[in-house]
Order: structure tokens, then C-alpha cells, then sequence
């Protein structure tokens, strides 16, 4: 008789703690449902308050999809050119703290030099584009192929990039460069603008034969 009144005590006490566990459970599954929802879609709608409307031909946070992360891919497999990868991190205007939920929008050639085909329906930054949202680390990554200079000039390879947050504007910051490219000036490599850090890039490559590097970013006052 009292081990069942023992089991009795055990099983209601069970319940009890079942009860006040719940409430507690079913917050702890609505907070990271909140997160996930701020960063998808709050985060970007107070961003894209901030893009550039599609006025300026170089801007192109305005298109950002509804599902964005730290990492894009620009280039299929099927693409021709030497495969490349360069990550980084954004970090605040003291340079040291990292940036999370900063919008990066970028763009470069194809292996002609050439961005868009109006003619086959492309849009005027081509289809070598993409865009990243940094994460809680101010981490960024992206895949893609090494562009080629403009045909017939003498402008070295580049990728352009562009940053918009919550509470700056979407600008440009100096374009990715690669070391070795015999276009570079004397003023590109002496005088670094908007962005901070060194864009110019020492690849390096892998024993996957794919081409690294890192590309840090500085954010603005």
C-alpha cells in the first residue's frame, strides 16, 4: 500500500513539473522562432529602407531576396574560369568590433570582361551578382569565378561591392582587387578609401585548385 501511494506522489508530482516546464518551453521555442523571423525578414525590411532605390546604376540592395545568408554562390559548375572564394569579415566603425546584419551586394565581370546581356535577358550587372547578410560574427563568404578586365582597356579586375545596414545608407567601398594583376596603379595600392584594410588580395591556392582570400571591411561613421 505505500509504494502506491509513493508512485501516486511521484506521478502528480511529475505532472506539476510538466505544467510549469511547458510555458516555459513553448517561450524558449517562440524566442528562437522571433530570431529567426528578425533576421529573415525585420532585419531586411529596415535595410532595405536604407538601399539605394535603383537610381544609381552601381547599387543593388534594393533586389535583395527574401532569403539571404553569410554565404552566395555566383558561378554554376558549368561556368568556365579559374573558381575562386573570398570571405571576410565587416566590422564597425572602430574596426575591431564585428558587424552582424550588414547587407553586402556584389557584382563583377565575366571571363570576357562584360557584365550583363540585354539581349539574352540579363540585368545590367550581369549574372555574376549576389548578396550576403553578415552573421553574428560579421562573417561573409562568396564563390565565384575571377573576372577579366573591361575588353581594350587597362582597368584591373574587380569585384564591386556595396553595404547598406539598418542605420547607414547603401554605399560603395573600394573594389576587390587581385594582386599580380599588371592594371593596378600606384594610387590603388597607396590609397585605400571607404571600406579600410587592403583590398587588394593575395590569392592563394588550394589543393582543391580553388583560389582564396580574404577581403575585411570596415564600416562608416
Amino acid at each position: 500500500m505505500n509504494e502506491i501511494i509513493e508512485n501516486r506522489r511521484n506521478f502528480l508530482r511529475r505532472i506539476s513539473l510538466g505544467a510549469v516546464a511547458l510555458p516555459f518551453l513553448a517561450n524558449c521555442q517562440w524566442g528562437t522562432f522571433a530570431q529567426k523571423s528578425d533576421t529573415g525578414g525585420g532585419i531586411l525590411d529596415l535595410i532595405k529602407k536604407n538601399a539605394d532605390p535603383g537610381v544609381q546604376n552601381w547599387t543593388g540592395a534594393v533586389g535583395v531576396p527574401a532569403e539571404v545568408t553569410w554565404k552566395t554562390t555566383l558561378a554554376t559548375e558549368a561556368d568556365k574560369g579559374e573558381r575562386m572564394v573570398i570571405s571576410g569579415t565587416v566590422y564597425a566603425l572602430d574596426g575591431k568590433t564585428p558587424a552582424p546584419n550588414t547587407l553586402i551586394y556584389l557584382y563583377h565581370t565575366d571571363i570576357y570582361g562584360h557584365y550583363g546581356n540585354r539581349d539574352k535577358g540579363e540585368t545590367r550587372h550581369g549574372r555574376y551578382r549576389g548578396w550576403m547578410l553578415t552573421d553574428a560574427n560579421g562573417k561573409y563568404e562568396f564563390t565565384s569565378i575571377r573576372p577579366a578586365s573591361y575588353p581594350d582597356s587597362t582597368i584591373a579586375a574587380h569585384v564591386h561591392m556595396t553595404l547598406t545596414t539598418t542605420t547607414l545608407r547603401e554605399n560603395s567601398v573600394d573594389s576587390i582587387l587581385f594582386e599580380g594583376d599588371k592594371f593596378i596603379t600606384a594610387r590603388e595600392r597607396s590609397d585605400i578609401g571607404k571600406g579600410g584594410f587592403n583590398p587588394i588580395l593575395k590569392m592563394e591556392k588550394g589543393a582543391d585548385g580553388i583560389m582564396r582570400g580574404v577581403r575585411d571591411i570596415q564600416l562608416w561613421s
